[in-house]
């Protein structure tokens, strides 16, 4: 799927609709636009990094986390038969989880950890080294914004027009100029709508949508379920 930088709605709301956007205040107008559309492209991350003061600082694109491990097999290393550390079982554990290559890429070799997570960070009783997050996160660009497909590139430049031409309508006090942005507002949520349709649907998708499931008493053509008296 094709994605776009968002900085591309600039100009192709000066090209569709005549206007230019204050750059103070069109990262804001966009992103407002996009959180209304509803739309979020992510993908699976993978980020390791050490903690400081037993916090570590997460990534700005997250969403939401699928798991948290450090390098380390969790085995049993205490028995109420044994004084001393069964090392043995870490060979054991290494051994099981070489045959776990081929898991899906939700699966983590390692030992999972618990933490708090407080704002944009996570915290952990103990400072660990090699912290794996494996998480969702939301496609973006080197600036940190998020990468926008056609359809929504065409609906938040009629969104930010239509801003640009309201907001100057109201400063003017000029009926026209209203009206315009009225007919612009329109515009947007015709193509709001066209951007919260996916661009392509798959088979499997496509087969949730067809599985379609009904009552046993459900009525039918040319059948009576009238009670009898």
């Amino acid at each position: 799927m094709k994605l776009n930088n968002i900085n591309s709605v600039y100009s192709l709301a000066n090209i569709l609709y005549g206007v230019t956007i204050n750059p103070d205040n069109f990262e804001d107008i966009v992103l407002n636009g996009l959180q209304l559309i509803g739309n979020k492209h992510s993908r699976m991350y993978r980020y390791v990094g050490d903690t400081t003061n037993r916090i570590l600082e997460l990534p700005c694109n997250l969403s939401f986390i699928e798991s948290v491990t450090i390098p380390f097999e969790d085995f049993q290393s205490t028995s109420d038969t044994s004084i001393f550390p069964l090392v043995q079982n870490a060979y054991y554990e290494r051994y099981n989880e070489a045959w776990k290559w081929n898991k899906d890429p939700l699966y983590q070799s390692g030992k999972l950890l618990n933490y708090n997570e407080i704002n944009n960070a996570l915290e952990f009783d103990r400072d660990y080294s090699n912290v794996s997050v494996l998480y969702h996160g939301v496609i973006v660009d080197d600036n940190g914004l998020p990468l926008i497909t056609d359809k929504e590139l065409t609906a938040l430049a009629a969104y930010a027009a239509y801003i640009d031409l309201y907001k100057k309508s109201l400063v003017l006090r000029d009926s026209n100029s209203f009206q315009i942005a009225q007919a612009v507002k329109q515009e947007w949520l015709r193509a709001c709508s066209d951007a919260r349709v996916p661009e392509h649907i798959s088979q499997n998708e496509m087969n949730e949508i067809l599985d379609a499931r009904t009552r046993w008493d459900r009525k039918q053509y040319k059948k009576s379920f009238k009670p009898v008296n």
